[in-house]
């Protein structure tokens, strides 16, 4: 088995694509998110649009025009990072942050249009700059909110001060006469004060914490686009490699079947024949009974009858899905066109293959009942016409049951196949693997040969394990069929056409069934 060549990088790749697809995605985004961590930075945006001063002069600007609202927004942005705003952002974020260092990270500046103040944060571990920036904006509101409430509260303690001096200026001798000049000016610029302390409430209120709305803190992913690129460019290359070598070492320790080189060169053993990979349409055809055999089917036949000349032949596989029932069909159809009597036995009595493609799947007597002696090998075969008067005879499988397994004898089918063995020329017997039915064992040991069908790709352990387990039971491989095979340019092409279904299966006549003494 060690003759095998080694495995080539980019097979193994494909072999294993998702897998090594994954590793590379795995690389990558570890690359990335290293390079956060090292690096440390990361920068968020934050956008706080600021209300228009109200006339009342509540925050004590006046903002009527637009160069003063400018002046009025580079003012707010410079209270954004001011000693007082950042101890209150670093409190809400539980001190993790201290002064210095927000002092450090945080800059603000008024936008190009002057009516929004930019908060930048640029930083990085724990927590994140975003939050930063979120628990600065709070900070700024409350803190704005903080000084318009007591803006306006000394402008209401003035107008309340005032108030009181006008009331005090009143003569007593004047308040009980309405229509006394001191009394009715004193009445109107009491009107006047609580006009205007209602309006500086009623400001205040409105104005708030001076903010119309924030937009909520982004990462600024501009900045570390070019690094982004270059951590994933050399993850990517990284990943690639990583992927190579662990796909190539996969390969290496299971290795497979790529060809009919590589098995002929794991087992020394020869390969009878290649079967390319067919359509799903011409397999069916091939499945057909009277379907005239591939040329490669026939090349397997004719090298079949030279190494054995006349006896049994088991065809068996390494797991289902490599192609034996087709095998064993197309196999028995060449050489009883070639003119040889053939054979062709249901062995795998779980799955009913090769009776299913004969339309005798629920033909009740057959090998199972060969194996427990209830019937003759003769009473259990049925003729199947291939057309052009062109006949193979079959023994189904038989009705299954887990219990009727444990009936078989061995002594019973070692008679069959000496029984098959003198009345045909050749007997193909399809067979499961020996792993999966053990109960037919007796035959591949009372055989003339196995021919063993591998499909590519198939673990070239799977294959040295069923030549074990041949070898063990006492048969001896004949060759091997390849299927699935590649498709080659120098190969000759014939259309697969499906034929006209041929008539049903009948059976021999037979007498009255009765159990073997």
């Amino acid at each position: 088995m060690d003759d095998q060549p080694s495995p080539k990088i980019l097979e193994a790749l494909w072999r294993y694509r998702w897998s090594s697809l994954a590793i590379v995605v795995g690389v990558v985004v570890l690359g990335v998110l290293a390079a956060f961590v090292v690096s440390g930075n990361s920068t968020a945006l934050a956008r706080i649009v600021l209300k228009a001063p109200d006339k009342a002069g509540v925050v004590g600007v006046d903002a009527s025009s637009e160069s003063a609202f400018v002046r009025y927004v580079n003012q707010r942005a410079l209270f954004v990072v001011s000693d007082r705003v950042l101890s209150v952002a670093s409190a809400n974020l539980a001190n993790s942050v201290s002064v210095d260092t927000l002092r450090k990270e945080v800059t603000a500046k008024a936008s190009s249009n002057g009516e929004a103040i930019e908060l930048t944060v640029s930083g990085g571990g724990q927590p994140s700059s975003i939050t930063i920036a979120d628990a600065v904006s709070r900070a700024y509101q409350s803190e704005s909110r903080a000084d318009v409430q007591a803006s306006g509260q000394k402008i209401l303690d003035a107008l309340a001060a005032r108030r009181r001096d006008v009331v005090a200026s009143i003569p007593p001798e004047a308040v009980n006469r309405p229509s006394d000049p001191n009394n009715l000016a004193a009445g109107q610029t009491l009107s006047d004060l609580d006009r205007q302390a209602t309006s500086v409430r009623v400001a205040a209120d409105q104005f708030g914490d001076g903010v119309s709305f924030v937009d909520k803190a982004v990462e600024d992913t501009s900045a570390g686009f070019g690094s982004l690129l270059r951590d994933s460019a050399i993850g990517l290359v990284l990943g690639a490699l990583i992927a190579a070598v662990v796909a190539w070492a996969r390969a290496d320790r299971d290795r497979r079947v790529g060809d009919p080189d590589d098995l002929a060169a794991a087992t020394g053993e020869p390969v009878l024949a290649e079967i390319e990979t067919l359509e799903e349409s011409e397999v069916a055809a091939l499945k057909e009974v009277g379907s005239p055999p591939l040329w490669s089917y026939q090349f397997a036949a004719s090298g079949l009858r030279t190494a054995v000349d006349r006896g049994v032949v088991v065809v068996t596989s390494s797991a289902p899905g490599d192609g034996g029932t087709t095998s064993t069909l197309q196999m028995a159809t060449a050489a009883a066109l070639s003119g040889a009597r053939v054979l062709v036995v249901d062995a795998a009595v779980r799955s009913h293959g090769l009776s299913d493609v004969l339309g005798l799947r629920y033909d009740p007597h057959g090998l199972t009942s060969i194996a427990v002696g209830a019937m003759r090998a003769d009473d259990c075969t049925r003729v199947v016409d291939l057309g052009d008067r062109v006949y193979l005879w079959a023994i189904p499988a038989g009705q299954y049951q887990e219990a009727t397994l444990d009936h078989f004898r061995s002594s019973l089918l070692q008679k069959a196949v000496a029984s098959m063995r003198s009345a045909y020329d050749l007997v193909l017997v399809d067979c499961a693997s020996p792993s999966i039915a053990p109960e037919v064992t007796p035959i591949i040991r009372e055989s003339d040969g196995v021919v063993v069908v591998v499909r590519r790709d198939r673990e070239t352990r799977a294959v040295h394990k069923l030549r074990q387990q041949i070898g063990l039971l006492g048969g001896v491989i004949t060759g091997y069929l390849f299927t699935f095979a590649r498709a080659r340019r120098d190969a000759p092409k014939r259309a697969v056409h499906p034929v006209r279904p041929a008539p049903a299966p009948a059976p021999a006549p037979v007498s009255t069934p009765t159990p073997l003494p």
